[in-house]
């Protein structure tokens, strides 16, 4: 709710009460935010174990991520940060002069690390630590109320399952000066039907509704966090359902050091992001790739850029499981190099496992690594 909005409701509370031209009210603001990289900075696609499921790393529950120190709202695909800070502002008026006299800042911080799930149920923490970092006025000794998250009520997107030791919805909350409370809840997905994609940006958060000297407040951090979220029930995936933080990079990765066989794709892709004028791929100075499902579509781009060669053997990049892939890419664009049959097969498994792997759905956003016998890489 905007601060005008929250303002004709103070106003027009005080005019059913016949004082409209003076009366108290308090408001919530908030700023700050953390950014979305564009670049990879929390993972290095060489460390994905695509024989594992996936785990998002937060080893300690009632901790923010450490990849939350990173600054980004997005460092890893499982793991989700953000970091706002919001002002509770008690005002009076008088004859419509607004006159501060108390305010109660608090800082808060959430990440959300994601787990494989089982079947239609993905899990994933979520950690939220509260501060209050100044206190003045009527508000001097802070606040109280209730805190939930944005699960609450939405039980067709997720449901918050009280473990030992973890929190549960709508339980009361202290904020005096200078506290930091730390709140830590183990949430799942709703139930999915095959294929079904759902999204959770906007329910991964906190909320907090608090007391002050005029009226009650809330603070849904949740409705304007940075904590980006999606799951899928993909059929075709090999870890089954999941989610991830969509806003996460995610990468495919050809190595000639851990897959002898696809050494010859790694050397093309290599050669294919340096030298084409759009990089497609890198992360730095270049373009990403965006994923095609459309089987016929894909067949169509192969035909495209890999002409009369016998389609075993000939490698194209962009990849044509992209829309970059056929004519996606301009001529001089793309290029083609014939390879043992073998090194294509190869890579086409590693490609549907890094998929699998990110939960790289239809349009997504997606970079490439290739690395040579040598060792080096292509960005």
């Amino acid at each position: 709710m905007s601060v005008q909005q929250q303002e004709q409701l103070c106003a027009q509370r005080a005019a059913n009460l016949g004082t409209p031209d003076n009366y108290e009210c308090a408001v919530v603001t908030s700023s700050g935010g953390l950014r979305t990289s564009a670049v990879p900075v929390g993972e290095d696609p060489a460390s994905a174990s695509l024989t594992a499921r996936r785990s998002g790393g937060d080893a300690s529950p009632q901790a923010i991520s450490p990849a939350c120190l990173l600054g980004v709202s997005n460092p890893t695909r499982a793991i989700s940060c953000s970091d706002r800070n919001w002002t509770v502002t008690h005002y009076r008026e008088v004859n419509g002069v607004k006159t501060p006299i108390g305010t109660v800042d608090l800082n808060i911080k959430s990440s959300v690390d994601f787990e494989e799930g089982q079947g239609s149920t993905p899990a994933w923490d979520l950690d939220v630590e509260v501060t209050v970092t100044k206190t003045w006025g009527t508000l001097q000794g802070g606040t109280s109320g209730n805190s939930w998250t944005g699960c609450f009520g939405h039980q067709d997107k997720c449901t918050t399952s009280r473990l030992s030791g973890s929190n549960d919805e709508n339980e009361p909350v202290a904020l005096p000066p200078k506290a930091k409370v730390t709140k830590w809840y183990t949430q799942y997905s709703a139930s999915m039907t095959n294929n079904q994609v759902l999204p959770i940006t906007g329910n991964l958060g906190s909320a907090l509704e608090l007391t002050t000297p005029a009226n009650p407040v809330t603070i849904a951090d949740h409705y304007g966090n940075t904590l980006w979220g999606r799951c899928d029930n993909a059929e075709s995936n090999r870890y089954g359902s999941g989610c991830v933080d969509d806003k996460g990079l995610a990468f495919v990765m050809y190595s000639a050091i851990d897959n002898e066989k696809v050494g010859p794709v790694a050397d093309h892709v290599y050669d294919a992001i340096r030298t084409l004028p759009s990089h497609w791929g890198r992360p730095y100075a270049g373009k990403p790739l965006t994923r095609l499902t459309d089987l016929t579509k894909i067949e169509a781009n192969r035909r495209v850029a890999c002409g009369g060669s016998p389609a075993p053997s000939c490698d194209e990049y962009p990849l044509a499981s992209s829309y970059q892939g056929g004519n996606g890419a301009a001529p001089g664009d793309r290029s083609t190099r014939t390879v043992p049959a073998e090194a294509n097969s190869s890579q086409g498994g590693l490609t549907a496992a890094y998929f699998d792997y990110y939960r790289v759905l239809d349009t997504d956003e997606f970079y490439v690594q290739a690395i040579k016998k040598d060792g080096s890489r292509a960005w």
